[in-house]
């Protein structure tokens, strides 16, 4: 796999469109991967993103690959400074705890009486910091799907996701929920803890949900 960092340009006007709209982000980073028109490059390539801000409060986009990008695709004067891009190879064994991160779309599928389609609702993260909050419980959940455990677990709605203006329809104030999660977790079984990681959790990646990151706990 690839791991990319990209910083925005605070001047372009492209970078500024993606930073308030993440599916035109998601449009954008298309670029890098020469995807004939048609074709779902996330699929064809494994592509993963999530949106961050620097330790100087600098957009930052974090994209994960499975084949190499080609950034100097993207529009002229884009980014802020060149890109950084570098092959990683994660080791996992059974025990061991990882530090993660996670920016995920906590919903559940919900369907009306006489209705054949479920229809898609946020499971919130409000309630006090140490509750089993609708999220959290989500979180849990994918980590028995996953085989993690979880051990310790920060979690904050994202305002740039969550709070959109009223002019915006109910479906893409669906669509750009999201819950940030931080913490620790046991890995019980590598190959599925391998597949989050490579696959993603949860619906919404192409609007930047679902990359979780790991790394040993000593250096998390």
């Amino acid at each position: 796999m690839f791991l990319s960092q990209l910083e925005f340009n605070p001047r372009s006007r492209e970078a500024q469109r993606d930073l308030a709209r993440p599916y035109e982000l998601h449009r954008t980073l298309a670029l890098a991967f020469g995807t004939p028109d048609g074709q779902d490059y996330r699929a064809a390539h494994g592509v993963l993103f999530r949106l961050e801000f620097s330790a100087r409060g600098v957009p930052v986009v974090l994209v994960q690959s499975l084949t190499k990008p080609n950034w100097s695709a993207l529009p002229a004067n884009y980014l802020g400074s060149p890109a950084r891009s570098k092959p990683v190879a994660s080791t996992i064994s059974a025990g061991q705890v990882l530090g993660f991160r996670l920016v995920a779309q906590p919903t559940k599928k919900v369907t009306a009486p006489g209705q054949r389609q479920g229809k898609r609702v946020a499971l919130l993260d409000t309630g006090p910091d140490d509750a089993p909050t609708p999220a959290r419980q989500w979180l849990h959940r994918q980590g028995t799907r996953y085989g993690f455990e979880l051990l310790h677990t920060l979690s904050e709605e994202i305002p740039s996701y969550g709070n959109k203006a009223s002019t915006e329809s109910a479906k893409n104030q669906l669509q750009l929920y999201g819950v940030r999660f931080d913490g620790l977790l046991r890995v019980h079984d590598p190959t599925l803890v391998g597949a989050a990681i490579q696959q993603g959790i949860g619906p919404g990646k192409a609007f930047g949900f679902g990359l979780l990151s790991v790394a040993p706990a000593a250096s998390y």
